[in-house]
């Protein structure tokens, strides 16, 4: 059997969210599964994946981009193309929540859902058609609907049904990329990045709504009372004439892992997550992660994060979260013990036992 995944959504330019969870179940496939592997990329990856996959079957370029209305026409005809040039079984695995409809059905399909967000959160007329028609249909025909925490299995239960299919998997942390650095490596990386401040508290994330940058903001500015020296160091900001604000355009994994390493606190009072990938990478790199009691945070952080209200004020919350600044770190034994349960490799494996059983 040969397994076609859709690879579209990969970006390595801004390699998070979809695109790192895609990327990682393709990088980290056992060896004796890449070879059955053939991989849908679009104009834009095409050549990328090419060089960063070569020991995958075929990857085959398309004309649709990644959710592109055209994607639900051409994909399955690009399915059909290649079960007959190869009079092979196949399987087709869309790793986010786009699975355009297949007729044939031989083609056996399997995809993830991250999360219902745009069904719980961002809530409109578009989306709940969208959700209770195409998203059902993604459900009812796959074989099983892989998703990233218990959380969302049972957003998804609650939605839908079909419990016995959803299967839990988590994703990974890369530990070489996040990890707590040593003192030289410190001390070099300060003169790499001599903009950045000496003591800061971090926030990284974007500007939608239910990353909640306002409260992360607000409840710096609270901190600032007990730590007058430090600045707010984000990718995102609305404040232009704060001088404390220290603000990063681009930011590549090697600068995030210093960030999370030097950062007093890692601030993170998201309302929604499917998963929660940035507090956990901060946790591998022995910070101090504040996080809201929200979705499936409390799930994948466990007792390693520092957890507020966010429907309560930060001034509500300050003196709570300044005590627990406070107290002594965990041993980081302790954390990396805790962290090796979020490996890619197992999530590849586990993902292509399910299809390939």
């Amino acid at each position: 059997m040969l397994c076609v995944v859709d690879c579209r959504c990969i970006n390595l330019e801004k390699n998070h969210g979809i695109s790192r969870y895609t990327y990682e179940i393709i990088r980290n496939a056992p060896k004796n599964i890449k070879q059955y592997l053939i991989l849908l990329a679009d104009i834009k990856n095409f050549d990328v994946l090419a060089k960063a996959f070569e020991e995958v079957r075929e990857i085959v370029k398309i004309k649709s981009s990644f959710l592109s209305p055209f994607e639900n026409i051409e994909i399955p005809n690009v399915l059909e193309k290649i079960q007959k040039r190869t009079k092979e079984e196949i399987a087709y695995f869309s790793p986010s929540f786009s699975s355009p409809p297949i007729v044939d059905k031989r083609i056996k399909k399997y995809i993830t859902i991250h999360d219902l967000m745009h069904l719980d959160f961002y809530s409109s007329l578009k989306n709940k058609v969208y959700y209770s028609t195409l998203v059902k249909y993604y459900i009812n025909t796959a074989v099983y609907v892989f998703t990233v925490s218990n959380y969302s299995k049972e957003k998804i239960i609650k939605y839908y049904g079909n419990s016995e299919k959803i299967k839990v998997i988590y994703p990974g942390i890369d530990v070489n990329t996040f990890r707590k650095l040593k003192d030289e490596e410190i001390e070099r990386l300060k003169d790499v990045y001599s903009y950045l401040p000496e003591k800061f508290f971090l926030f990284i994330g974007n500007n939608k709504k239910h990353k909640n940058f306002s409260y992360a903001y607000e409840l710096y500015k609270c901190l600032k009372r007990f730590y007058p020296a430090h600045k707010f160091v984000s990718n995102v900001w609305d404040n232009e004439s704060d001088q404390d604000i220290i603000r990063l355009e681009k930011i590549d994994d090697n600068l995030l892992c210093f960030l999370y390493n030097r950062c007093e606190a890692f601030l993170y009072p998201s309302l929604y997550e499917g998963f929660g990938l940035p507090p956990l990478e901060a946790i591998a790199c022995g910070a101090k992660v504040v996080a809201s009691k929200c979705a499936s945070l409390p799930e994948v952080l466990g007792e390693h994060a520092i957890y507020i209200d966010v429907f309560k004020s930060p001034e509500e919350n300050i003196f709570e979260v300044i005590e627990k600044l406070n107290q002594p770190k965990l041993k980081f034994e302790v954390i990396s013990q805790y962290i090796s349960k979020y490996n890619w490799q197992d999530l590849s494996k586990k993902i292509f036992d399910f299809i390939f059983s």
